[in-house]
């Protein structure tokens, strides 16, 4: 052997110059007869000298003595002049080396594992150096029975191993603890890295590196310095993005002694959530072109309309003029017949087209609509006043329940009247004689509005209901069959009631009648006292 500079003998099977090794036993001071008194301990005591090479390395430790218990302990007899590791004499302890290694530069007491046979036991090692090496004593402390704290620490750890989720456990100093086989494969470019000990800093920065996108060091930088940020401070969960197309929901969570991170693998919900908004970004277009469509459908006909008053007012002023025979009388009787049919028939067209171009107008939003106060009671008595004779010719009794108290309705006076009007004289136009229409105006529960008129009317078909509320949407019911009606007039209502932000309900039963409630919001009833009632505009019953 070789002398370092330490006083140690210098392993020459490990120099440069291919010596020999020298060592002898001469080397290590007399047993005096208190270290023979050692050796007959009841548990393992031995006498180690180290072996370093040129380099100053710990290469392999050497026994000098070793008594009878040592032996059996380590199934190997006789130990002195054996190598620990190159001799082999360590197969039932491979951690027993590392242990005594480090009781060359202090006392060490620690608890290893080993095995006797097959069976897993624990040896206690107490060693500490001495004058050209070191003195141990080894116990078998058998078979491992763990703590409490052990066994939950290892359940813990099997918990997170066979967990879908990944974790990594760090300690007070930032450094990794334990990583579970999850982590290793979602990160596959750190998994050499993921060993206890390693710095979090280490970890973050070999990330950035593996990343494509971070294509520059300044973008690494900015990275980093984001990151660690985000792990020092344990701000909020978030998500972040892989390079192979993953998405990992990252969460940080302080522990004691240190911090957990814990990812999961939330790339299914981001791929539904990309797909999600893909459809909500198709029906946004979708609507909008539906909604262009209909205002161009809404201003085709609201020009299709304006186009064909002008000639129809002329065939109604002419037919008038025949009619009242200006210029003399028409001659043969059915003439006037004949103008007759062509004053009511224009009439009517008339009316259709004002409801075409009522629809229209609410369609694109052209209408602006007042806000003031209506008294629905004066309201209503106006109109059924106004339908009463017309009602009368066909046997229909009209009857009105308006307490005189409501509140006033906070909404555009034109519009409630067109409303009601066109309600009550559908319900009269559709009641066969006899029959009754009732006009009803409630205080709602929540402070609302709600105003009903009911009829004992023919009725409307279940199937048929939606279709009579959607304009141009032609219906077989028995009212679609006998009305000469435009059909325009409960969408337009919808539409009128909806800009007030109501809405429209609609029963129907064939042969027992119809009833169409309409609901005003609580916001749209206003105390009498607080404003005064708004005049009100003539009624105009539809042709």
């Amino acid at each position: 052997m070789a002398r370092n500079d330490g006083g140690m003998d210098c392993d020459a099977q490990t120099c440069a110059d291919g010596g020999h090794d020298r060592a002898e036993a001469g080397n290590f001071p007399s047993v005096d007869p208190l270290l023979f008194a050692m050796l007959q301990l009841p548990d393992a005591v031995a006498l180690f000298k180290p072996h370093i090479d040129c380099t100053g390395a710990l290469t392999d430790l050497e026994w000098l003595l070793a008594n009878p218990v040592a032996e059996r302990l380590l199934g190997v007899a006789p130990l002195t002049g054996r190598r620990l590791r190159g001799g082999g004499t360590d197969a039932a302890c491979p951690g027993l080396f590392a242990a005594l290694a480090d009781a060359l530069h202090g006392p060490v007491e620690r608890t290893v594992a080993a095995r006797r046979g097959t069976t897993p036991v624990r040896w206690r090692v107490a060693a500490g150096p001495v004058p050209g090496g070191l003195c141990a004593i080894l116990t078998d402390l058998g078979p491992e029975n763990p703590s409490v704290a052990e066994a939950l620490a290892e359940s813990l750890t099997a918990a997170l191993e066979h967990s879908a989720e990944s974790f990594a456990l760090f300690d007070h100093a930032d450094r990794l603890v334990h990583a579970n086989s999850r982590l290793k494969r979602d990160l596959p470019a750190l998994a050499d890295r993921l060993v206890p000990g390693v710095p979090f800093e280490e970890l973050a920065r070999g990330f950035a590196s593996s990343d494509p996108r971070l294509t520059t060091d300044e973008e690494r930088a900015a990275w980093m310095t984001a990151r660690l940020e985000r792990h020092r401070r344990l701000e909020p969960p978030v998500v972040v993005p892989l390079p192979d197309g993953r998405w990992l929901l990252s969460r940080e969570h302080a522990v004691p002694g240190g911090v957990l991170v814990h990812y999961t693998d939330v790339t299914t919900l981001k791929l539904n959530e990309e797909r999600l908004r893909i459809r909500e970004t198709e029906a946004r277009a979708a609507r909008a072109e539906a909604e262009n469509a209909s205002r161009a459908k809404s201003a085709f006909l609201a020009q299709m309309s304006h186009e064909l008053r002008t000639p129809l007012n002329a065939v109604l002023g002419f037919s008038e003029m025949l009619l009242t025979e200006p210029f003399g009388p028409l001659g043969n009787p059915r003439y006037r017949s004949y103008a007759t049919d062509i004053r009511d028939a224009g009439t009517h067209l008339l009316a259709l087209i004002d409801d075409i171009l009522e629809l229209s107008r609410l369609d694109s939003g052209g209408m602006a609509m007042a806000e003031e106060g209506v008294d629905l009671d004066t309201l209503s008595l106006r109109v059924v006043t106004a339908l009463n004779e017309v009602a009368a010719e066909g046997d229909v009794r009209m009857r009105r329940e308006v307490p005189a108290d409501l509140p006033l309705l906070q909404g555009d006076a034109q519009a409630l009247t067109q409303m009601l009007t066109n309600l009550l004289s559908n319900a009269v136009t559709h009641t066969r004689p006899g029959g009754e229409v009732v006009l009803t105006v409630h205080l709602m529960p929540d402070g609302g509005l709600g105003l009903m008129v009911a009829d004992t009317g023919v009725g409307i078909p279940t199937a048929d209901l939606p279709r009579i509320l959607h304009p141009f949407d032609p219906s077989d019911s028995t009212i679609a069959r006998n009305s000469r009606g435009t059909g325009l007039g409960l969408p337009i209502v919808k539409r009128l009631v909806e800009m007030h932000g109501g809405r429209l309900e609609l029963t129907s039963q064939p042969g027992v009648g119809t009833a169409v409630v309409l609901i005003f919001p609580a916001e749209r009833s206003l105390p009498r006292d607080r404003c005064r009632p708004a005049p009100l505009p003539p009624v105009i019953l539809p042709s």
